[in-house]
């Protein structure tokens, strides 16, 4: 009952803090964070913790948020453009980008995993998020169908909404950082 409990609040948290649209990226990692806290210690401070880790990771998080949005926007517009291009274009520009496309999701399933588990530059979050995605790719594919799963649950039990973000999040920090335990090699900088 007390992990049902945590997942609700730290969910209804997460959702009332990404209401403003600009602060989803600071939300998302203090949701990790929390996650991150629950796992190790078990006893956590909800509320506490969560504003604390929002505080302490507003400004990187708001940062890669952006960038992450443009490299986004830039994906998005090359599929509109590729697909306004000849048959020959198309079919010789359309792998390139979906592989890109891939490994922009992949790494999006780390960066928040990575910047509450190191303390690392902007940078070296997103390089790290890369090597980690693509290093333990069978992590990375295990994610996206959390994720699948946690919005599809979403579309046909509205009400699963109260819940499925936060045990996503916790089922994918629990997948994920398997990678940084076994990665012991990786030099995070």
């Amino acid at each position: 009952m007390e992990f049902i409990k945590n997942a609700f609040l730290l969910n209804i948290l997460w959702l009332v803090m990404c209401l403003p649209i600009l602060t989803v990226f600071p939300a998302t990692t203090a949701m990790f964070g929390v996650v991150r806290a629950w796992q190790k210690q078990g006893d956590i401070q909800i509320f506490s913790d969560f504003f604390r880790i929002f505080r302490e990771n507003f400004k990187q998080s708001l940062l890669i948020g952006f960038l992450w949005m443009f490299l986004a926007g830039l994906l998005l517009g090359d599929f509109i453009i590729i697909n306004h291009l000849n048959a020959n274009m198309k079919y010789t520009l359309f792998p390139f980008f979906l592989f890109l496309g891939i490994l922009y999701l992949f790494v999006s399933i780390y960066i928040f995993p990575v910047m509450v588990h190191y303390q690392v530059s902007w940078k070296n979050a997103i390089k790290n998020a890369l090597l980690f995605s693509v290093s333990y790719l069978h992590y990375s594919i295990l994610s996206i169908l959390i994720i699948i799963g946690a919005f599809a649950l979403c579309f046909y039990i509205p009400a699963a909404m109260m819940l499925s973000f936060s045990i996503g999040a916790y089922l994918i920090y629990s997948i994920v950082s398997r990678g940084f335990h076994i990665e012991k090699k990786v030099h995070i900088s």
